[in-house]
């Protein structure tokens, strides 16, 4: 794939803007542990779609650290969950939390691919924004902000921010003592790629809607990849059936002599863990902006759209 030109925010740069949803604060600092109870000491690892997030088509930073945000409940005598704790990591060997022995737990985490060069913090409920902590933090009156949301900061902006994400939960633990907890991981993204023809000279701007725009400039690149978290992660997570999200695309081509000139403005079907191949024609006059389905292959090689033009659409192996 020839070099794309991006145009995103730095994230240097996002640690000054100024939030009004959810306001600064001090890094949290851990409650005392409850007595009512015996402690045990858990370990918690991952499963699922998560083991196999080094075969995405797209290539990670090297020394990128991926993120996690926890958030744990804890059983009352009548069966429903409340808050117990939560924790910010980005180190596996850290996750490890003191439960009381005999209770029933819940656990639900989501997991940013290099949140480290990604993300500049996460939120809390009550405190505000906060950084990796690496610890789980006891607390029944303070939770994680935006846990079911594609919201990530600094992307405040975006529902659907291009990150690679996992979503995970389980239910029902009971806490013993040499116990770990096994969390099923599912990839709550999707991965866009688009493919003009015909186009020499000028930018394109492709807008998914709530996410940043993709930049493509015909002297740098020939197409455009990138993998979106979707904006619901529960309900992507909770779909027994294939999930998607119907969302609008809108590509225009600036040309050199400034003159802007829309290609195409229709809602795509991305589908959760599949690439959805997106090709149209890049002219003055298009007569068609329909979209044509044409194959339904897990992750990688997914889906291929057309927009306008006669041609058949192909397949397209990114690996290639």
């Amino acid at each position: 794939m020839k070099k794309v030109k991006w145009f995103k925010a730095q994230l240097m740069s996002a640690a000054a803007l100024i939030v009004v949803s959810c306001s600064s604060s001090e890094e949290p600092i851990p409650m005392e542990n409850p007595q009512e109870a015996n402690l045990v000491q858990v370990s918690i690892g991952f499963k699922g779609e998560i083991t196999s997030i080094t075969e995405s088509p797209l290539s990670r930073a090297s020394e990128a650290k991926d993120w996690y945000a926890f958030q744990v409940y804890e059983a009352d005598e009548r069966g429903y969950y409340k808050e117990y704790a939560y924790g910010f990591f980005d180190n596996k060997s850290d996750m490890t939390i003191n439960l009381k022995e005999g209770y029933k737990y819940k656990f639900e985490v989501s997991m940013v691919v290099d949140g480290s060069e990604k993300v500049y913090k996460f939120c809390l409920a009550e405190a505000g924004w906060t950084g990796i902590g690496n610890s789980f933090f006891i607390s029944s009156e303070e939770s994680v902000r935006y846990r079911y949301e594609g919201y990530l900061y600094p992307y405040e902006q975006f529902d659907r921010p291009n990150v690679d994400r996992f979503f995970g939960i389980t239910e029902g633990y009971v806490a013993a003592e040499g116990s770990s907890v096994s969390i099923d991981m599912k990839r709550v993204a999707f991965g866009a790629k688009f493919i003009p023809k015909g186009f020499t000279e000028g930018i394109l701007e492709i807008s998914v809607e709530g996410a940043p725009t993709i930049y493509l400039d015909a002297s740098e690149g020939s197409e455009a990849q990138d993998i979106i978290s979707f904006k619901n992660l529960l309900s992507a997570y909770e779909a027994t059936g294939e999930y998607y999200e119907s969302i609008p695309v809108n590509i225009v081509w600036a040309k050199p002599d400034g003159k802007r000139v829309p290609i195409a403005s229709e809602s795509v079907n991305f589908k959760r863990n599949k690439l959805t191949t997106v090709e149209f024609e890049v002219k003055e006059n298009t007569t068609s902006n329909s979209f044509d389905l044409t194959s339904d292959e897990i992750m990688e090689t997914g889906e291929t759209v057309e927009i306008g033009g006669d041609d058949t659409p192909t397949i397209v192996d990114p690996q290639q």
